[in-house]
């Protein structure tokens, strides 16, 4: 069947019918690493006991399968990141705390061995009804998200930066996108979309976390590639997504009134920069300025926290180095940064045949998705968070599956 009678082909969703048809366990097994950073956003041992309960479940199952069929290189690199993260916890300075760190790091990971398993065990399995399942998560996080803003919003002491998250509602939003358009076809669900994320972007601004909108604002234009056909219309396309943020930014973000501050001023480009990032850049610069002991074997898992690059201005601290490359760099060495990245493209090429046969737009909500992950780890998140960790692989993995794939003699 060919992109175009497929998407002919497929009958509108209705969103009170996303999680209904047979086999209803298993898509929820299988969607779980999207309920579990839910669960994540508001309450982080609420998202740890989702992940113990859903990674023993379906370690479980897949003994009772007894199939273990997994693709080869993603599972050799994977193997070899293991082993020497192990390494580098075990001459670290804190082997306890960097074994711990590496424990869960690991359990994180392996939802993409589970979700590869999962989607080929579940008979007749449909990537439009777990796209579909993604939205609404997508859906409901952004409910809670504005509801959690609004009740608390008239609260004297509303920090909004720490008390709401908007990162998870942010890189779903893809999927949000692709649910309304399924369920409401035509002028109305465009509406309904525009709606959607204009609340999304405002709340995003007003929430003061400039990684969160730049998240979005990143999913948004990778999609635009996917969706835009026309080279003239996409460059418009992306012009006005990053002129709308950018006056958003400008206009109601901290980051407009720092850079207001900043004009006629006898500060340096450095100073500034810093305070844009939330002294981010500070904390990079001493990164790269003050490399960890061993630079191919790292600090060991978790252990930056332990090195002077994590000390701020002021003598306050912080957990990571908040960018993928320097924390996976610093703490596993340029041997566990390579293997790692390595790992990440092993993936790319496992999908790679199952995802052929997707529509544009159906590749597009992922890369999106991806994208807007990719920019927040650029920015905010580590190699180890549970958004890099535990959700990009589950993605790959959902994706490698295709369309549908037959498997008539598996039963539940």
């Amino acid at each position: 069947m060919t992109e175009k009678s497929f998407a002919s082909s497929r009958p509108s969703a209705n969103i009170t019918d996303v999680f209904g048809g047979g086999h209803k366990f298993l898509y929820f097994l299988l969607l779980a690493p999207a309920f579990i950073v839910f669960f994540y956003q508001h309450a982080r041992g609420l998202g740890n006991t989702g992940y113990v309960l859903y990674w023993m479940t379906a370690v479980v199952l897949l003994v009772r399968q007894r199939n273990f069929d997994f693709p080869v290189a993603a599972s050799i690199l994977f193997a070899a990141l293991l082993a020497w993260g192990t390494l580098s916890a075990a001459l670290s300075i804190d082997s306890l705390s960097a074994y711990r760190r590496w424990v869960q790091y690991a359990l994180l990971v392996s939802s993409y061995f589970i979700t590869w398993r999962l989607v080929r065990l579940i008979p007749e399995f449909s990537l439009e009804r777990a796209l579909n399942m993604l939205g609404v998560v997508g859906l409901l996080s952004f409910a809670l998200y504005a509801g959690r803003y609004l009740i608390l919003y008239g609260s004297p002491d509303f920090r909004p930066e720490t008390q709401v998250h908007g990162l998870v509602p942010a890189y779903l939003s893809p999927f949000t996108l692709y649910l309304l358009r399924q369920a409401l076809p035509g002028k109305r669900g465009v509406l309904f979309s525009l709606a959607y994320l204009i609340s999304l972007a405002l709340l995003l601004i007003f929430s003061n976390s400039l990684t969160e909108v730049l998240t979005l604002a990143a999913a948004l234009g990778v999609m635009a590639f996917f969706v835009v056909t026309n080279k003239r219309m996409l460059v418009l396309s992306l012009g006005g997504v990053a002129l709308l943020f950018t006056a958003l930014i400008l206009l109601f973000d901290p980051a407009g009134t720092v850079l207001s501050q900043s004009q006629g001023s006898e500060r340096n480009w450095f100073a500034v920069l810093n305070e844009l990032s939330s002294y981010r850049t500070s904390i990079w610069h001493k990164a790269l300025t003050i490399p960890p002991p061993n630079q191919w074997l790292g600090v060991g898992p978790g252990n930056v926290s332990l090195y002077p690059p994590v000390v701020i201005d002021g003598g306050g601290k912080v957990g990571h180095l908040h960018n993928f490359f320097l924390d996976c760099w610093y703490e596993i060495g340029l041997v566990g940064l390579v293997v790692c990245l390595s790992f990440y493209g092993a993936q790319i090429h496992a999908m790679r045949s199952g995802a052929a046969n997707l529509s544009s737009l159906q590749r597009g909500v992922m890369y999106a998705a991806v994208g807007g992950i990719f920019v927040a780890s650029m920015l905010e998140q580590s190699h180890r968070s549970h958004h890099v960790a535990l959700f990009v692989p589950f993605l790959f993995a959902l994706y490698s599956g295709g369309l549908a794939r037959m498997n008539p003699k598996v039963h539940t």
